[in-house]
């Protein structure tokens, strides 16, 4: 695997083997993934990690997101995965 930190991603990032998770909740996927890149914007601490929450709708995702958290760690970011699960069940699919 090619060494990605001379385009700016973390030293440890692998594209093959970065963190991904992925849950379906109704009409709802909470992916957080791991993006390798410092997504601070030099604004505080890295952020390396992403929470979002996107809508299914006849089978199809809706790319455009309805949430988003971004996250330091690994740890946090599942703490955050979990998080937007319940953000799900107990907002976005009780306002049907």
């Amino acid at each position: 695997m090619e060494n990605l930190s001379k385009y700016g991603f973390r030293e440890d990032f692998d594209w093959d083997t970065r963190f991904d998770l992925k849950t379906d909740v109704g009409d709802y996927v909470v992916s957080t993934v791991d993006l390798g890149l410092d997504h601070s914007f030099g604004d505080g601490p890295p952020l390396y990690y992403e929470t979002m929450i996107f809508k299914k709708k006849d089978d199809e995702i809706d790319w455009g997101g309805e949430y988003q958290e971004r996250y330091s760690t690994e740890e946090q970011a599942i703490i955050g995965h979990q998080k937007a699960i319940e953000y799900v069940k107990n907002h976005l699919m009780k306002e049907k």
